[in-house]
């Protein structure tokens, strides 16, 4: 009878064995160190670097498993797996042109995975090729037709493509798979209002109060906040739905080690602001003059930067301005967070929330040890890693405290920042706008989802009232106009006397914009940098606001433009005043006269004041950090706004 004999595993299988070992018990960091212990005894055995990869990838370690994956793809070119774990890591370090190659590639070999097709045409969307997208969330579709995430994409690759009503039918789609979808049925209710649809509008609101009441409160969930904004929702329903997706937003995300006073500089606070809007956008246009003016003996200003480089004169001079421009494309947040304490920051602002491009993952390790949310995003966040949230008296008074997570730090005057360097109207006559020359213009030109049956009517009874009255409405996409001239016949009103905006370069907007008698505003939803924009036109704007901070901007924008007599409580008011507008050309230009003539002279557009303002409330925040006191509400300092 022969002798068996058992081979002994070689090194590099011992320390493989380990790995999978601390794999299987979910020890990422050891499992990685006995994998590499793996590969460096046998570097050419490629199942030896994958596991690596997939134990760094656990182990937060992006970097070294990308390397670790291209490293197993060298040794075998056709490694599925490799591919799936290089496009994952790419992804999550919004390396997208890169995650987009390694995806492309595995669907190259006919690896039909519905969910790395999905992860294929998420990074295909980042990159903004959504007609590409499409075809990929086909393909997982034709493979896995209830794959709920891949019509939710779709959806997406739809709304940016402009097909809207499209977009609205794949996210139906997500709903009838899964009902309790809140996400889902946020974003239904809000593409179906960019085309002023809105069909069973009450029922969806009932159902997401209902929703958000189902959720507990410890919850972490993807709610579409934003979308719900623009709805008359009770403001704990509002807070409720932040909370959980802010939650959700910092699952998985370990906090940087507090800093002490002690640990940065003493001199110089040092301000970063993260955005993914560092281009030709309304916040970018609002700030600018004031990140130009922030004295550079008390702060150095850092722009972390999460969005495209659209080339723009915009985005030069962001580049230009700032002590420290940083371009977060290509970090996880995890790696972002490292970024920006490393930067020695004192204070860090988003200046998104819960918007589209958000990094509140990034504030969720807390980088910074004062942490402040402002003017991007027109609610609370929900965070417990966000301190404060920069309002003013009007817009975050402090008896409605209760409907944020951060304490409210006041701007004396208006929280909103506003440049001298935007476009002066230009001549323009109304022909070339297609306006009738004797109309009374009501100037519509907030975004369509802001738009509500309430408003609607309003508009429609003043038309009734005023014969010669017309609507003007921003043409936000083009399938909006049957929809708009149904409303307006449903109503009473010839659908002819509704005429659309289309979209124009800056500078001529402003000029078109001039030839409005008044700019009617929307609710709970206001105009914000378009109300301002407005008055900058010689156009007053006509409000109402109600406790919500997105439904008070317009009124602190008016306020300090001196016209706080244009901001009403009630529909009835609101509508009464349009009346008279239209009845009195002497009030009309009156009105214009104040806003042209002292255009500059407007608190509104006093850059230099506002800044000032601005820095005084940053130093109030760090130096409480710095006594080593706890953020509390900041109330207006009116000493500093005379």
């Amino acid at each position: 009878m022969n002798a068996v004999t058992t081979e002994a595993p070689s090194a590099g299988q011992q320390h493989w064995q380990q790995g999978v070992a601390l794999a299987a018990g979910q020890q990422w960091r050891e499992a990685a160190r006995a994998f590499g212990r793996a590969t460096r005894a046998a570097p050419r055995d490629a199942l030896y670097w994958l596991n690596l990869a997939h134990a760094q990838r656990h182990a937060g370690a992006l970097k070294r498993a990308v390397a670790a994956a291209r490293r197993a793809l060298r040794v075998n070119p056709k490694e599925a797996l490799a591919l799936r774990v290089l496009g994952d890591c790419l992804l999550q370090m919004h390396r997208y042109a890169e995650a987009a190659d390694a995806f492309a590639q595995l669907e190259a070999m006919d690896q039909s995975d519905p969910h790395a097709m999905v992860q294929h045409a998420s990074v295909l969307q980042a990159l903004n090729r959504h007609g590409d997208a499409s075809a990929v969330l086909l393909r997982a579709l034709a493979i896995e037709p209830a794959h709920v995430r891949a019509h939710a994409l779709l959806s997406d690759s739809c709304r940016d493509r402009g097909l809207k009503r499209e977009a609205v039918e794949c996210m139906k789609t997500v709903l009838a798979l899964q009902p309790d979808n809140l996400e889902a049925l946020s974003r239904v209710s809000f593409e179906k209002r960019h085309l002023l649809d809105w069909s069973d509008l009450a029922t969806d609101m009932q159902r997401m109060e209902t929703l958000l009441a189902q959720t507990p409160a410890d919850a972490q969930r993807v709610t579409a906040s934003f979308a719900m904004l623009s709805l008359p929702l009770a403001g704990d329903a509002q807070l409720k739905s932040a909370r959980v997706e802010a939650r959700a937003l910092a699952a998985g995300a370990v906090p940087l080690p507090a800093l002490q006073p002690e640990d940065l500089p003493a001199g110089r606070i040092r301000v970063g602001f993260v955005s993914f809007d560092f281009r030709d956008h309304p916040v970018s246009q609002l700030l600018v003059d004031v990140l130009e003016g922030i004295d550079r003996e008390r702060f150095d200003v850092f722009l972390y930067s999460s969005g495209p480089d659209d080339g723009s004169a915009l985005r030069g001079r962001l580049q230009q301005m700032a002590d420290g421009f940083v371009d977060l494309r290509g970090l996880s947040d995890a790696q972002a967070a490292a970024r920006i304490r490393a930067d020695g920051v004192h204070l860090l602002v988003d200046l998104m929330g819960h918007t589209r491009g958000m990094r509140l993952g990034v504030f969720a390790r807390r980088p910074a040890p004062v942490q402040v949310a402002y003017l991007g995003y027109p609610a609370t966040t929900g965070a417990d890693y966000i301190d404060y949230l920069i309002g003013d008296p009007l817009v975050t008074p402090l008896e409605l405290a209760h409907d944020y997570t951060e304490k409210l730090a006041q701007m004396p005057l208006t929280l909103q920042p506003n440049g001298r360097s935007r476009p002066l109207p230009q001549p323009m006559s109304r022909a070339q706008a297609g306006l009738p020359e004797d109309a009374f213009v009501m100037c519509a030109f907030n975004h369509t989802y802001k738009i509500l049956p309430e408003a609607f009517d309003a508009w429609c009874a003043v038309m009734k009232d005023v014969p010669h009255a017309v609507l003007w409405l921003k043409e936000t996409n083009a399938q909006l106009h049957d929809n708009v001239r149904a409303a307006a016949r449903e109503r009473g009103i010839d659908p002819q006397r509704v005429i659309f905006a289309p979209g124009l370069p800056y500078a001529e907007h402003f000029s078109r914009l001039a030839l409005a008698d008044v700019f009617v505003d929307t609710w709970p939803y206001n105009a914000h940098t378009t109300a301002s924009d407005a008055l900058w036109a010689g156009v007053p704007v006509v409000t109402l606001y109600g406790n919500s901070y997105a439904s008070r901007v317009a009124a602190s924008v008016l306020n300090a433009a001196g016209l706080a007599e244009l901001a009403f409580a009630t529909v009835h008011d609101y509508r009464c005043a349009i009346t008279a507008l239209a009845a009195d050309a002497e009030l009309r230009a009156g009105y214009k006269k104040h806003l042209t003539e002292r255009r500059l002279a407007l608190p509104l557009y006093d850059t230099p004041r506002y800044t000032r303002e601005l820095e005084a409330l940053f130093e109030r925040m760090v130096a409480r950090w710095r006594a080593g006191q706890a953020p509390e509400h900041l109330p207006a300092d009116h000493g500093l706004a005379s």
